[in-house]
């Protein structure tokens, strides 16, 4: 596992000017490339992909849908198949701009829609600044002359299985989009760089941090799905293109034009719970090719397209920001010290020491303090005269961990209005997720005073405010909320 180690203010430098010195480079061999997002289809046509086999025995139901086509045993792999043009909504001659992260996800979305017959074009975003962000971080310390720029050793390598925790990996990710574009065959012109790091630490870092300063645990990645890849990044895309990604999620589009978010096919990889505060007017320009492909069949289908990225190690770091080895001292960073001593005590106010700051701590996490037998876990925080202590409950099983009830504050519905079931005080029988890797879970979704109200057939555990409660009726998300309050047997 990586280390965070603080690193002096001269090495800091001399990592910052090599760093500029890579961009110097990148810049310069892209010169020509155009450095704001503009759609071009040239005139001239990107040499084909490879073929595949089509299975004709499917019957479509538009004239301008593609054929089903299916990898084969044949190609040394089981049956898989390929999205559509009826699967995905489109009709031939549409305009998609894939944005690609560098990632084998976002490299399959485009092989699979090379095979169709689309207007590409490539878009990649620059999200986080490392440079903007310690200077933010150095603002709100109050420094003004040593700072200290932390991040892993393993990171000064090139390989793309390094995760992305350098000032330089954003330049990485951007080396890695070009050389799948090149190899799909997309023309130079066609790809493009957005600069949308401003935004994002306006609009999704800077509240994530307010929630952490108030001792709530924030969701990044569904602020950064709603406000940047389907907000910002929409405003850059002309009227009547859709938006490709590679999201494990499935949109239903009507004829009338409106749009439904359901399941992808792989229940432990879908991802419609980052995607249920996206607007339906969003998600009506969203195009999810591999909503119907396992998570395995996806490196097996990068590996036989010979992709470069085929096998890139999955970023499981914060939307962006990339895996930090300490993710508490990484947001120390950006916070404020605390106004007063925070204790870590049990239920009856015994205290086991002092706590770095709330944000190192998740309701339902093990803490793991010197001298405490047994396993003790977080159950409340911002408790005591303080306002600041943790309490630490002993064992996983105990009632203050068990979450009956909660009430939601802001909630986005994705139809734009709840469902006819909760009219006139009815109550919606629904499956809820508090967590993204978590089974959802059989409850009763009421409106109270106004306020999305939940209730669990059985309890859940480790339930935090500020995270996002999303609900689902069959394999449809409805919409999600953000967690205001809650009510454990204890």
């Amino acid at each position: 596992m990586a280390t965070l180690t603080p690193i002096p203010s001269s090495l800091r430098l001399a990592a910052l000017a090599a760093c500029r010195q890579q961009r110097q480079v990148a810049h310069q061999a892209t010169a020509q490339w155009p450095r704001h997002y503009t759609l071009a289809f040239p005139s001239r046509r990107r040499p084909p992909p490879p073929p595949l086999r089509h299975d004709r025995s499917r019957q479509l139901s538009t004239s301008t849908a593609s054929s089903a086509a299916t990898v084969t045993a044949a190609d040394g792999l089981q049956d898989i198949k390929l999205p559509t043009l009826d699967d995905l909504y489109l009709k031939e001659g549409d305009n998609v701009v894939v944005a690609m992260s560098g990632g084998v996800d976002s490299s399959l979305t485009l092989r699979l829609l090379a095979n169709l017959p689309l207007k590409l074009t490539v878009l990649f975003m620059r999200n986080w600044d490392p440079l903007l962000s310690e200077e933010a971080a150095a603002d709100d310390r109050g420094d003004t002359h040593d700072t200290t720029l932390s991040y892993s050793s393993r990171d000064a390598g090139s390989s793309s299985r390094v995760p992305n925790l350098s000032p330089c990996a954003w330049e990485r990710d951007w080396a890695d989009v070009k050389r799948v574009c090149a190899h799909v065959g997309i023309p130079e012109q066609d790809i493009s760089l957005l600069d949308l790091s401003k935004e994002y630490w306006s609009r999704v870092f800077e509240p994530a941090v307010a929630v952490w300063e108030a001792g709530q645990t924030p969701n990044p990645d569904v602020a950064c799905n709603r406000e940047i890849k389907f907000g910002a990044l929409m405003q850059h895309i002309q009227p009547g293109h859709y938006l490709a990604t590679g999201h494990y999620a499935r949109v239903v589009r009507s004829p009338a034009g409106d749009a439904t978010l359901h399941r992808a096919i792989d229940s432990n990889k879908d991802q419609t719970y980052y995607l249920s505060q996206v607007p339906r007017d969003q998600l009506a320009k969203a195009v999810f090719p591999l909503a119907g492909i396992p998570k395995p069949s996806v490196r097996d289908l990068a590996a036989h397209f010979a992709l470069p990225t085929a096998d890139r190690e999955e970023s499981m770091g914060v939307c962006f920001i990339g895996e930090r080895g300490h993710f508490g001292d990484f947001v120390s960073q950006y916070t404020s010290p605390p106004s007063s001593t925070g204790y870590l005590v049990d239920t009856a106010g015994k205290r086991f020491g002092v706590h770095r700051g709330s944000h190192y701590y998740t309701i339902g996490q093990r803490a793991r303090v010197g001298g405490m037998d047994g396993r003790w876990y977080v159950a409340q925080k911002g408790v005591g005269e303080s306002g600041n202590d943790i309490l630490l409950v002993h064992g996983g099983d105990h009632p203050a961990l068990q979450c009956k009830e909660l009430a939601c504050g802001e909630f986005n519905w994705i139809a734009g209005a709840p469902p006819p079931e909760l009219e006139d005080g009815g109550v919606l029988d629904a499956m809820v997720q508090v967590r993204h890797r978590m089974s959802a879970v059989k409850a009763q979704v009421e409106l109270v005073d106004g306020r999305v109200h939940i209730t669990f057939d059985d309890t859940v555990v480790g339930v935090a405010p500020g995270q996002i409660a999303g609900v689902w009726k069959d394999d449809q998300c409805l919409g999600s909320g953000l967690i205001a309050t809650t009510r454990c047997l204890e």
